[in-house]
């Protein structure tokens, strides 16, 4: 018998030394089983039983075995133009497809499981495509990564008021299987996925420093180089004797792109370099060049990622500067900002409103290095504040596109992080233009700063959350004191496009109190809180405030209770 050719076959299957059909590339038999399926979907559909909130029980499908294929359909035109749209659960799974799964002491139900993912791919998918489509996830999902598994549940299940405190209780959980090596050697790819999902839907930290997105960031990106998905037509020189088919290499092209976007986005809050290199497989979705169709929405992210990529190295992270800042940088400015509005115009009227906030941030991380100049309280000179009145318009269309689609419900599906860095960005430039008010008329930054604040205290789920923080240093450095007189701080210029937002932050330790500065404590405002509770307790001894009018138990229930209010 001849020989025959070796099917080039799907990376996960590969990874998990998984044998597949001969001679049937995925992508056919995904074709295969949808035809088949949308002639039973009416069927499938009557005989699933109705949805229930049931995290405990396992639920008994409609007699379907849960090896039987899904009636998969495409995501709603409407769910994919409504950015807080609220999805139809049941559209693209049925629960008998999925088994009962545990993590620690939860225990989640197939009813669950497909609500869950339902909402995932019709809400989430869209924003960041970097998974397969439902059709190809629900073939691969007997062999989906444990991470990446919870962590979509993760992430979803917030947007369900049903399934809402699994966001939370699966958060230890979750941190545990991103420091696993065994998901990264059984499941690279899959790993990388989730991790980079993390970062763009992060779980609610505190202090900076406890958001672990920027380890994430770098893990995905370690990971991703070692198991070549920077290089995905070469993947038999990091795997012998393998090779990837058209719909691994789009995986890997996918993942790839993810990396550099998130990385970016991150690194430049943090005013730091990025850490994933330019290479051939990006510059070529960049120029338009590469024969991998990848969804537009990633492509658009990945260009204006890319523009935000030169204006902080080569405007903040110059070689020849001890701080990164160019000197001089005003006609280099000029240069980028055409660069905007050439991929302004590529993209043109298929921008979505993240993308639109995420383009004007990358006008506003542009317009940063014109306060660069302002550095011993002179007045910016007159070629560099010609930005700055551009700098106070996007800013404010930036929070006018987040007040107008935000939500009524509750609870509210979470800011992917181009919205979220946008609006955070936004306003601390606007709390920067109070000092300037020939650039922007006062009443009108303080509405808008105002608008935000809204914004981001709706956001705030815990207490003294990264949320929580950011509205007390917008009412601090926005009230009449602490713009007529500012605490000394140096001004901050080697963090790149995040310098003013470092330098309000800085600015705005004035509102702790002289105790807390003495300390200089990693966590400051956790260390105002103690001593606002410290001082509490010491006035209730001195038969201060409420003692003599307030039940003994009551009082100490409120002292001793702290994980409460």
């Amino acid at each position: 018998m001849a020989s025959q050719s070796k099917v080039g076959t799907c990376v996960n299957c590969r990874q998990m030394k998984v044998r597949i059909l001969p001679y049937i590339a995925l992508e056919e038999r995904a074709e295969d089983i949808e035809k088949e399926l949308r002639e039973i979907k009416s069927n499938a559909t009557h005989a699933s039983p109705t949805p229930t909130a049931n995290l405990r029980t396992y639920q008994q499908g409609s007699g379907h075995s849960p090896a039987e294929p899904l009636p998969i359909i495409s995501t709603p035109q409407s769910f994919a133009n409504n950015i807080y749209a609220v999805p139809e659960y049941g559209s693209c799974f049925i629960d008998s497809a999925f088994e009962t799964r545990r993590i620690g002491e939860l225990e989640l139900s197939p009813v669950a499981i497909a609500d869950i993912l339902n909402c995932y791919f019709t809400s989430y998918h869209h924003l960041f495509p970097i998974l397969s489509e439902p059709s190809i996830f629900y073939l691969n999902y007997p062999r989906c990564s444990q991470l990446l598994f919870w962590v979509l549940i993760a992430i979803a299940s917030k947007s369900i008021p049903k399934y809402s405190q699994l966001h939370l209780q699966l958060e230890p959980h979750v941190r545990t299987l991103a420091t696993s090596t065994e998901e990264v050697v059984d499941h690279p790819l899959g790993t990388v996925q989730a991790l980079l999902l993390l970062c763009w839907w992060p779980f609610p930290f505190k202090a900076l420093r406890e958001d672990p997105s920027w380890m994430y960031a770098g893990s995905a990106t370690h990971i991703a180089l070692r198991s070549g998905l920077h290089r995905p037509c070469h993947f038999s020189d990091f795997v012998y004797g393998d090779r990837l088919d058209a719909m691994g290499v789009l995986a890997f092209t996918k993942a790839w792109i993810g990396c550099f976007i998130v990385n970016q986005i991150i690194s430049s809050e943090l005013g730091l370099p990025c850490t994933v290199p330019l290479d051939s497989t990006i510059l070529s979705v960049v120029r338009g060049t590469s024969e991998v169709a990848l969804p537009t929405v990633l492509v658009q992210q990945l260009k204006i990622a890319y523009q935000s990529y030169n204006i902080c190295n080569i405007l903040g992270n110059n070689d020849l500067s001890s701080s990164g800042l160019l000197a001089g940088s005003t006609d280099m400015m000029r240069i980028f900002e055409r660069g905007i509005q050439e991929v302004e115009t590529q993209i043109g009227d298929k921008m979505s409103t993240y993308t639109e906030m995420a383009l004007l941030k990358v006008k506003l991380q542009l317009y940063s290095f014109a306060f660069t100049a302002d550095t011993q309280n002179i007045r910016i000179d007159s070629r560099a504040s010609k930005f700055l009145s551009k700098a106070g318009r996007d800013a404010t269309q930036v929070i006018a596109t987040a007040a107008q689609h935000a939500p009524s419900h509750r609870p509210l599906q979470p800011w992917p992080a181009t919205a979220r860095s946008s609006i955070v960005y936004a306003v601390h430039v606007l709390l920067r233009l109070l000092a300037f008010p020939e650039h922007l008329d006062q009443d009108t930054a303080k509405n808008y700063i105002g608008q935000a604040w809204v914004l981001l205290h709706s956001r705030s789920e815990l207490e003294n959350d990264s949320w929580a923080r950011l509205c007390d240093i917008i009412t601090y450095l926005s009230s009449a004191d602490s713009t007529k007189d500012p605490p000394m701080v140096a001004p901050v210029q080697a963090r790149m496009s995040a310098n003013i937002v470092v330098q309000s932050i800085w600015q705005a330790r004035g509102r702790f109190s002289e105790d807390v500065l003495r300390q200089r404590p990693r966590d400051y405002t956790a260390a105002e809180a103690r001593r606002d509770l410290t001082q509490f307790g010491l006035d209730l001894l001195s038969g201060t405030l409420f003692l003599d009018s307030t039940p003994f138990d009551d009082i100490s229930n409120s002292i001793l209770n702290l994980d409460k209010g």
